[in-house]
């Protein structure tokens, strides 16, 4: 009995110094959690190839490989590319801003010949006054970040290191989680990472591909029609495409805002191709691609993406949906767990 005490003391405060000591560099622990990321996310391919009769050691060589051209492609074509429109985009910016405010201007002098009630023209004219400081505050805000936020992505660089060393011991660092807990949960707990990893690989292969399918074909659209930015329009329509029902919406904002830097012919052009898209990602690529969907009923994401939407912001909306299947999941293994206990 005082054995078992003194391992649950032992095992608590080991727990609890990880805590702390985790807290203390949790700025350094970004590259080790995108390692994870990716060594999870590459696993099945890895494991597909050893399938094949290849080497472990040459499997992860082979999709490092293709990584790294696919790395090649963005580093020296795509993140150009991204940049120009950028540069291009903040050269305009301030006539933009200018012409707009003008508008606005011109549009409150409209309404406050109208005939309207004073206290609705003042009502009206304070929302108006109040949106616009906000639009340049957050405009002023993103801009001021974007250099810190590069900066930032240069620590990533060690993430494919990490995650080479994390797919050459995947197994054995699988086996070492199990092996701490105790031999008669042990099963169970297996079934459960099947489930959950079946459910976020459902996830990965659904949602991730036709992102970046309708982000493809949004930017192609886009350039076809005219518009400048098309790669940049892509980019957000894509991002903001993982998010169910909300994202297409929320990504259309910006990218229409973008084209009005143009014209508004531009702008509708622009709405026009992001419909179009959306309606074959929703009756054609959808259908072919997701197959069995996580299981989630509706009103469960939309929950989900509310809730994690106003904990943590657009990174909560992001993983929202995969986190409410994972969290379906366990529950499930719980519900079952005490309904099959006998009383």
């Amino acid at each position: 009995m005082k054995y078992k005490y003194w391992k649950w003391i032992f095992t608590g405060i080991c727990l609890l110094l990880g805590v702390l000591l985790l807290f203390k560099v949790r700025t350094i622990l970004g590259p080790f959690f995108l390692a994870f990321v990716l060594a999870y996310l590459l696993n099945p391919l890895v494991d597909g190839l050893e399938r094949h009769r290849i080497s472990r050691n040459k499997s992860i060589a082979i999709v490092f490989t293709g990584i790294i051209a696919v790395l090649a492609i963005i580093i020296f074509i795509i993140l150009p590319i991204i940049y120009n429109e950028l540069s291009k985009l903040a050269v305009i910016l301030p006539n933009t801003i200018q012409s707009v405010t003008e508008r606005i201007e011109g549009f409150r002098e409209q309404f406050k010949a109208t005939g309207l009630p004073s206290r609705v023209a003042l009502v009206l004219d304070q929302h108006l006054g109040q949106g616009e400081v906000i639009i340049a505050e957050r405009l002023n805000l993103f801009l001021a970040n974007l250099p810190n936020a590069l900066s930032t992505v240069t620590l990533y660089i060690l993430s494919p290191v990490i995650t080479l060393y994390l797919l050459a011991d995947w197994k054995g660092l699988e086996d070492s989680f199990f092996r701490i807990i105790p031999q008669r949960w042990r099963m169970e707990w297996r079934r459960l990472w099947q489930d959950i990893n079946h459910v976020i690989r459902q996830f990965v292969r659904g949602d991730l591909v036709i992102a970046v399918i309708v982000g493809v074909l949004i930017g192609v659209g886009v350039k076809i029609v005219g518009m400048e930015y098309a790669l940049l329009i892509g980019l957000i329509c894509g991002i903001f495409d993982l998010i169910p029902y909300f994202g297409p919406v929320i990504g259309a904002v910006p990218s229409l805002l973008l084209a009005l830097t143009k014209s508004p012919g531009m702008a509708l052009k622009v709405a026009l191709v992001i419909f179009i898209v959306q309606q074959l990602e929703g009756n054609i690529i959808s259908p072919k691609l997701m197959g069995e969907s996580v299981g989630l009923h509706p009103l469960w994401v939309v929950f989900a993406l509310l809730a994690c939407g106003e904990i943590a912001g657009f990174w909560g909306m992001l993983f929202a949906v995969p986190l409410a299947a994972v969290i379906r999941v366990i529950f499930k293994h719980i519900y079952f767990r005490l309904v099959s206990t006998k009383v």
